[in-house]
C-alpha cells in the first residue's frame, strides 16, 4: 500500500517563501552546473627504468622516436644498454646485489640464479594482467607456455617466429652443372654432398670443395638430428621426446640419434664435410658458402639474403650462380621432421619493487611495442626521416639517419611484432621468391615439432644441466669426427641413463610435464 502526504497550506506557504527567498539572495552560491570546470594537473610521466642488450654502439635515449613513444604514453623512458657479450654477467651481478631496474630483458630463466630468484618472488607475476592488454594477449598461448615458471606467466615473450631456421641452403648452381635433383631424402643428399665434394662443381679441375658444412655451437648442431626425428632442441639438457606410452625420454638416447649419428660421422670420415666442422663458427659458414667451398648448409631461409648478401656476392665472380633454400630432407623412415622454435628470444621481466600501477604502465608500454606502429617507431625510428617503409608491412629500409642513430638496437626491450614469417622475408627478394620463401615456412610448419619439455624447470637441470649438456655436446662432436666410436656412444648414453643426477632429472621432468598436460 503506498501512502500519500499532504502538504498542509501552511506548510505550502512556507516553503514557496524558502525557495523564493534562497533565490534571490545575494549571498547564494551558484548551482554546481554553473561553476566553471577545475582543470586537473597533467599527471607526470612514470620514467621506467630498462636494461638492455645491445649488438652495436648504445643508443641514445634522447632519439626523436622514443621521445614521440614518451609524449604517446607519458613516460620516459630511460634505458641502459650493455654489449651482448657481457650482457649476462652485468645483469646477473644486479641480480644478486637486488639492484635490478624496473624492466630487465631476461635470455633464460632455467639458470640457478634466476630460478631462485622467481621462486622468491623478485618479480611480478602478470598471469592476471595479460588478458587486460589487447595486444600482449594476442600472442600465442604456446610461446607464454615455453617461458612459463610453475605455469605462471612471468614476464612477457621477446616474439620471434617459429619456424624458417631450418632449411637446406644449397647452391642450386652446381645442383644444375652436375645434373643432379634437389634432394628429397637423406640418402639422395648423401650422393648430392659426394658429387659436390668429388665432381668439381666449380670447374676449377682442383679438389677444393666440400658437400657439406656446419657449426658446431648447441643450437645449430641440432639440425643436424632434428630431420632424422631426433628433437633435440630445449634447453633442458638438449630436449626430449615422447614415447610411446607418452612418457619424455632423453632425445640423445633415441635411436634416432643413433641413425644420424651413424650418418654424419659416415659423411665426416669420407671427407664430405669441412674438417673444421668442430670449431667453425657461423661467419666462417657463411664466408665458405661464398667463397664457393661447400655447396651445402642448414641455416635460416633468409640467411641468402642477409648481409651479405650470398647471391649478390656469388655473382661477382660468377653471374650464373645460385643459392635456393629448400625442405630438409625426409627421413628414413619417410616423414619431415624440424624442430619448432619456441617462438622467443627470452623475455621482459618487471621487477616486483614496481607498485602496481606502474607495473601496468609498463605493460601498457609493451602492449604499444607489440604493435606493427609501435615496434617500427621503437626499433627503426621516425618514419621517413629514420627509415622508409616497403611494399611489404614488415619490411624497413634504414636510412644512414637511422644507422647513425644506431636503429635497431633500442627494439632490445620491447615484445617485437609477431611475423611467422620473418625468417624469410627480405627487402632484395622479389614477389616470387617471398611466395616461395613464405610457401616454404608454411609447409615446414605442418611438420615442425615444439620439445614437449619447453617450459619446464626443474632443480635439477638448474644445479646440473649445463654439465650434463656440455657432456652430450662433446659425445656427439667427437661422435661425428671419429673420436669416439658408436660403440663409445651407446657406451656414454648407458652412463648417463645410469646417472643418479640424471634419473632425478628425468623424474623431475616427466612430473612438471605431467602436472603441465593435465592442468593441475
Amino acid at each position: 500500500m503506498k501512502k500519500h502526504f499532504k502538504m498542509t497550506g501552511l506548510a505550502a506557504a512556507a516553503a514557496l517563501m524558502m525557495f523564493t527567498t534562497a533565490c534571490g539572495s545575494n549571498t547564494a552560491k551558484p548551482a554546481d552546473s554553473d561553476q566553471p570546470a577545475k582543470s586537473e594537473a597533467p599527471k607526470a610521466p612514470t620514467e621506467i627504468t630498462i636494461i638492455a642488450p645491445t649488438y652495436n654502439d648504445v643508443p641514445k635515449n634522447d632519439l626523436e622516436s622514443i621521445q614521440q613513444v614518451n609524449q604517446k604514453l607519458n613516460v620516459k623512458i630511460n634505458a641502459s644498454y650493455v654489449p651482448s657479450n657481457n650482457y649476462d654477467d652485468k645483469v646477473n651481478v644486479m641480480l644478486s646485489s637486488n639492484d635490478l631496474p624496473d624492466l630487465t630483458v631476461v635470455w633464460d630463466i632455467t639458470k640457478q640464479n634466476w630460478t631462485q630468484a622467481l621462486q622468491q618472488g623478485a618479480f611480478w607475476d602478470l598471469t592476471p594482467y595479460i588478458k587486460n592488454y589487447p595486444n600482449l594477449s594476442k600472442i600465442d598461448a604456446g610461446i607464454y607456455s615455453a617461458l612459463s615458471f610453475n605455469g605462471k606467466t612471468m614476464g612477457v615473450p621477446r616474439v620471434r617466429p617459429q619456424d624458417g631456421h631450418e632449411s637446406l641452403i644449397i647452391r642450386k648452381d652446381w645442383l644444375d652443372k652436375l645434373g643432379l635433383q634437389v634432394p628429397k631424402t637423406t640418402d639422395d643428399m648423401y650422393k648430392v654432398m659426394e658429387a659436390f665434394t668429388k665432381n668439381d662443381p666449380d670447374g676449377d679441375g682442383k679438389p677444393d670443395t666440400y658437400g657439406f658444412a656446419a657449426y658446431s655451437t648447441p643450437g645449430p648442431q641440432t639440425y643436424l638430428f632434428s630431420m632424422f626425428g631426433s628433437s633435440t632442441a630445449g634447453g633442458i639438457s638438449q630436449g626430449w621426446a615422447k614415447d610411446s606410452s607418452d612418457k619424455l625420454i632423453p632425445a640423445f638416447t633415441t635411436p634416432q640419434m643413433k641413425t644420424a649419428l651413424t650418418y654424419w660421422s659416415k659423411a665426416f670420415k669420407e671427407g664430405l664435410i669441412v674438417p673444421d666442422y668442430p670449431v667453425m663458427k657461423a661467419q666462417q659458414l657463411k664466408d665458405m658458402f661464398i667463397q664457393g667451398k661447400i655447396g651445402m648448409y642448414i641455416g635460416n631461409i633468409v640467411d641468402i639474403y642477409n648481409s651479405p648478401n650470398i647471391i649478390k656476392e656469388l655473382q661477382k665472380t660468377n653471374p650464373k650462380a645460385d643459392a635456393v633454400a629448400y625442405e630438409l630432407p625426409v627421413a628414413p623412415d619417410g616423414k619431415h621432421y624440424y624442430e619448432r622454435s619456441s617462438g622467443n628470444f627470452g623475455q621482459l621481466m618487471i621487477n616486483k619493487k614496481v607498485p602496481e600501477d606502474k607495473m601496468k604502465k609498463i605493460l601498457e608500454l609493451m602492449d604499444y611495442g607489440n604493435t606493427l606502429e609501435g615496434w617500427k617507431q621503437i626499433n627503426y625510428g621516425v618514419k621517413d626521416k629514420d627509415y622508409t617503409d616497403t611494399s611489404i608491412p614488415t619490411i624497413v629500409v634504414q636510412t644512414d639517419s637511422g644507422k647513425a642513430n644506431q636503429y635497431p638496437n633500442p627494439g632490445q626491450w620491447i615484445p617485437s611484432y609477431f611475423n611467422k614469417y620473418a625468417r624469410a622475408e627480405h627487402g632484395d627478394m622479389s614477389p616470387e621468391i617471398i611466395k616461395y620463401d613464405h610457401d616454404l615456412v608454411d609447409s615446414i610448419n605442418k611438420n615442425s615439432i615444439l620439445d614437449p619439455a619447453t617450459g619446464i624447470n626443474t632443480p635439477t637441470n638448474a644445479e646440473k644441466g649445463a654439465d650434463f649438456l656440455k657432456k652430450i655436446y662433446d659425445n656427439e662432436i667427437n661422435t661425428i669426427v671419429g673420436k669416439n666410436s658408436l660403440d663409445d656412444w651407446d657406451k656414454f648414453v648407458k652412463s648417463m641413463l645410469d646417472d643418479a643426477s640424471f634419473q632425478k632429472l628425468a623424474k623431475e621432468v616427466n612430473d612438471a610435464y605431467k602436472a603441465k598436460t593435465s592442468g593441475k
